[in-house]
C-alpha cells in the first residue's frame, strides 16, 4: 500500500521549515510507493491519504529536542476539535480510523532547531538534522 511522508512547518521562519526541506528532498528521490506532502500545517484532509498507506512519517522542527528523534504516534482524538483548520499527528491518526483503516506504522521525526525567527536559511545544526532525517526516512520507507 505504500508510504506517506509529511513534512510540515513554516519555511519563512528559518529552522521551522526543516520538515518541508526533508519532504522536498524525499520527493526529489522519487522513491517507488512513497507519496510526499510538504505543508505549512497539518489539516484534516491528510487523514484520507493516511487511510490509503501502511506507513506514515511526519517530519517537523522542534525546539523541544536537542537531537533528532523518531517516536511512534498514537491516536489522540481529544487533542483538538475536528473542526479545526489545523491538526496534530495524533489527531490525524484518530481521524484516519473514522474514514478508513489506519496505517500500521506512524512515526514522528523531530529535528532540533535553534532559530525560528524570520528568514529562509537553516542553521548549521538544523541542516545536519535535515540530512539525518532524510537518511532515516529513506531507510524506513525502503527497508
Amino acid at each position: 500500500m505504500g508510504s506517506l511522508v509529511v513534512g510540515y512547518g513554516n519555511d519563512l521562519r528559518s529552522d521551522d521549515g526543516a520538515g518541508r526541506v526533508v519532504a522536498d528532498r524525499i520527493s526529489a528521490l522519487e522513491l517507488p510507493g512513497v507519496s510526499v506532502r510538504s505543508v505549512v500545517q497539518l489539516t484534516p484532509e491528510l487523514a484520507l491519504e493516511m487511510a490509503e498507506v501502511n506507513t506514515v512519517i511526519f517530519v517537523d522542527a522542534s525546539v523541544e529536542v536537542s537531537e533528532i528523534t523518531a517516536t511512534e504516534v498514537t491516536p489522540d482524538a481529544e487533542r483538538q476539535s475536528a473542526m479545526s483548520h489545523f491538526s496534530t499527528p495524533e489527531r490525524l491518526l484518530a481521524m484516519t480510523a473514522e474514514v478508513g483503516t489506519p496505517p500500521s506504522q506512524v512515526l514522528a521525526i523531530s529535528i532540533p532547531v535553534t532559530d525560528i525567527g524570520l528568514g529562509m536559511e537553516l542553521t548549521p545544526m538544523t541542516a545536519i538534522g535535515v540530512d539525518q532525517a532524510v537518511a532515516m526516512v529513506t531507510e524506513i520507507v525502503t527497508g
